[in-house]
């Protein structure tokens, strides 16, 4: 134990200081000077009149509040930091990872688009070329053996010419026809193509800027939390709007959903020994010219006027070969 001397008798125990207290008393006593007697060489103390007795003061280190206080508000600073810098980091990435799902999903929209405007292109274009087949087989099917039916009927020079060139006009009537509906669906087909793209197009940019703004929020918290001195982690979830899916699905459901208008060759084949059922306009167009000629001829008209003026409606496409051909036998044998 130590003691220390105080005044001429007796002694007082005082218990060692240590620690932070030691550092805020020592403040207060370091004024307090230890005076150590001075000795001779001869070990000897010196007395008054020998020697000048030295004193020798000695002061505690003093603690520092301020540079304390610094410090760690410094610790609390950096770890801070350290925090934001992991949050900004979860952010970006959560981001990223988002921003390619949102563009993955756009891109295989994309490719289900294109896969389905192609199958419908080939439909139309494949029904257009069954249709142009199938006006080339009518034409030449119905033009065999119509020099030698025409004949077998006393019909020949002028009037096989115009039958040929009336059925040359139907074809090609047909073809234009053909033609004209594939271009037509081609068409159709590229609107709604190009409008069903617009539609996922416009859906991905709307749930983009959707998720950029969440990212906004997210680093606008992490930033507060910096600018508080906080070390608290931010939830770096992002979400993607539902309407997002909907709508891209929409869109593959409206493209897979194209209906064309399917095309036609209209020069039917006419046989040269059976009529074709025939509409209710074709009907009264047959009736209407059979009762004409048949009238005409009873009138006496020159019988190569009748088969021209006859010649004329199927050149109109008022009456179809099979017509015409009824119409000329019946003629034929009302004459004979």
């Amino acid at each position: 134990m130590a003691y220390a001397k105080d005044g001429a008798e007796g002694a007082t125990y005082r218990p060692p200081v240590t620690g932070p207290v030691a550092a805020i008393t020592a403040g207060a006593i370091g004024g307090i000077n230890k005076v150590t007697p001075s000795t001779n060489k001869s070990g000897g103390s010196t007395g008054s009149g020998s020697s000048t007795s030295t004193s020798s003061a000695v002061s505690a280190p003093s603690f520092d509040m301020a540079a304390y206080m610094a410090q760690l508000r410094a610790e609390q600073m950096a770890r801070a930091q350290a925090a934001y810098d992991r949050n900004m980091s979860r952010i970006a990435s959560a981001y990223g990872s988002a921003a390619d799902s949102l563009r993955g999903n756009l891109d295989s929209a994309i490719g289900r688009l294109n896969a389905a405007r192609d199958k419908s292109m080939g439909d139309v274009r494949t029904d257009a070329e069954d249709s142009l087949r199938q006006a080339y087989i009518n034409n030449m099917m119905t033009r065999k053996n119509l020099n030698q039916r025409l004949s077998a009927m006393g019909y020949n020079g002028g009037a096989t010419e115009s039958t040929m060139s009336s059925l040359e006009n139907q074809y090609g009537k047909s073809r234009s026809g053909i033609n004209e509906t594939l271009n037509k669906n081609i068409a159709n087909l590229d609107m709604t193509y190009g409008d069903n793209l617009a539609q996922a197009q416009q859906a991905y940019n709307s749930a983009m800027a959707n998720l950029y703004l969440q990212r906004m929020q997210m680093e606008m918290q992490a930033e507060n939390a910096l600018n508080n001195a906080e070390a608290s982690a931010v939830n770096a979830s992002m979400n993607i709007d539902g309407s997002y899916m909907s709508a891209l699905q929409a869109a593959l459901a409206n493209q897979s959903n194209y209906q064309y208008d399917a095309s036609q060759a209209t020069n039917d084949f006419v046989a040269g020994n059976a009529q074709q059922a025939q509409s209710a306009s074709e009907a009264a167009n047959y009736a209407k010219y059979l009762a004409q000629a048949q009238l005409e001829a009873s009138n006496g008209a020159n019988a190569n006027q009748i088969r021209n003026n006859l010649f004329g409606a199927v050149a109109s496409g008022q009456l179809n070969i099979n017509s015409l051909y009824n119409i000329l036998n019946q003629l034929s044998g009302r004459a004979s």
